[in-house]
């Protein structure tokens, strides 16, 4: 009887152990957070830094403030491929001011500089989404700067090619820009006039398009297919129509819409969302227009979609619904460092939408969402599996990153680190 007992003790342990052990294993399992952040920190350095372990790594550290020179670094930006490029921005009484690009392999060792341009500012940067015909692991960086000689140009740099070779590939101002899903064009909005299509394989416009610009910043080259997405100037009511472009022939998704529009394609490209002045945040379908889901209220300053195409993030500004237009909203954050904003979250499928509470944003994050139809594109705030929105927030105890767990029954942002702009990996 009393061997009995102990083996039946012994399978009860063993059984308990197993449950303990199977429950740590679905804790690290619900915990495990995917991808690597890059974010620029308080000296103004570049980091990365794991979200499940919080372990850093600092990938530089000469960036310096003087009373007679400086070096900080700018918008870290990942490639689909894993790599990382960072640019850093010098100036010295001796020397003229200067964009330097460096290259990470994949986000854990220092990169290497690509590219010096003397007398030239870093505005944007935006990988290719896929590699070049050059070699197997050729990729092009396409690089908007602003040179004091000749105002804002695109400067493709082929990485991972001996020398790093480099072309200026187009002028304008404002200039606007898209990579096809297969690397091989890009289609521009340049000077607010024209609408281009850029022929990669044989550097040369393949294409000047018949439409012309409406009120529109970014446009959207289709993530999967060819169909270029555009706002198109509808003369006869003097508003902007959102257009799909395929092969040269145009349909008007969206008509007529008022003031500023903003668009872009869900990464299936199934679905197109856009907002304008006047209306809230609309989504409709690719193809048909027909409206799938749309907010209640107006007043979005900035939208990001999901990568699983499911949700989109939104901003607004952190006052009642619809008291703010979102041209407003931007232009005081401009000049009222102190605004409050509030992240949103819209479930497409359901039509339900979850507030967050208010934050602060970095002046980094400012001019991300004052150009985040280009941003979004190249420039994730979600996590690679959908859930968590990274952002940089002005807090009480200075700037910081904070990450906020859409799921979570309570979602309350937290502070992961010290930083002014997080940028999440493909993934």
């Amino acid at each position: 009887m009393m061997r009995f007992t102990r083996i039946t003790l012994s399978l009860a342990m063993l059984i308990a152990f197993a449950a303990i052990s199977q429950a740590q294993d679905d804790t690290e399992t619900e915990t495990k957070i995917p991808g690597t952040i890059a974010y620029i920190g308080l000296d103004l350095n570049t980091y990365t830094i794991d979200p499940t372990t919080e372990e850093i790594t600092q990938l530089t550290d000469d960036a310096m403030l003087s009373d007679d020179a400086y070096r900080y670094y700018r918008w870290p930006t990942w490639s689909t491929d894993g790599r990382l490029a960072y640019f850093a921005v010098s100036d010295a009484t001796d020397e003229p001011y200067a964009t330097e690009i460096y290259v990470s392999k994949d986000g854990n060792v220092p990169g290497e500089r690509i590219y010096t341009g003397q007398r030239q500012v870093f505005n944007y940067a935006s990988w290719a989404p896929a590699n070049c015909g050059d070699t197997s692991n050729c990729r092009i960086l396409a690089v908007l700067m602003n040179a004091s000689s000749g105002g804002l140009f695109v400067e493709a740099i082929k990485d991972q090619v001996e020398g790093n070779p480099t072309e200026t590939i187009g002028r304008g101002g404002p200039f606007y820009y898209s990579w096809s899903s297969d690397a091989q064009g890009m289609v521009w909005q340049r000077n607010n006039r024209s609408l281009d299509v850029y022929g990669v394989e044989d550097s040369n416009l393949q294409e000047q398009l018949s439409q012309r610009p409406g009120m529109f910043q970014a446009p959207h080259w289709s993530p999967v297919d060819n169909r270029l997405l555009l706002g198109t100037a509808n003369v006869e009511t003097q508003t902007t129509d959102i257009a799909v472009i395929t092969d040269g022939e145009s349909d008007i998704l969206v008509p007529d819409l008022e003031g500023v529009v903003a668009f872009a394609w869900s990464p299936s490209s199934d679905y197109v969302a856009y907002v304008d002045d006047r209306g809230p945040l609309m989504v409709v379908d690719s193809t048909t227009g027909e409206t799938i889901s749309r907010t209640i209220n107006g007043g979005v300053v900035a939208f990001f979609w999901s990568p699983d195409d499911r949700k989109l993030a939104y901003i607004t500004l952190a006052v009642p619904p619809g008291a703010a237009t979102a041209s407003s909203g931007l232009a005081a954050a401009q000049t009222q460092p102190d605004l409050s904003f509030a992240w949103s979250v819209l479930d497409v499928d359901s039509g339900e939408v979850s507030r967050y509470e208010a934050f602060t944003p970095t002046r980094e994050s400012v001019y991300m969402f004052t150009y985040f139809d280009q941003f979004a594109q190249s420039h994730r705030v979600w996590s690679p599996d959908g859930r968590y929105l990274i952002y940089g927030a002005s807090t009480s105890d200075g700037p910081a990153i904070q990450i906020l767990d859409t799921e979570a029954e309570d979602a309350i942002p937290r502070s992961l680190v010290d930083g002014t702009l997080p940028i999440w990996s493909f993934k």
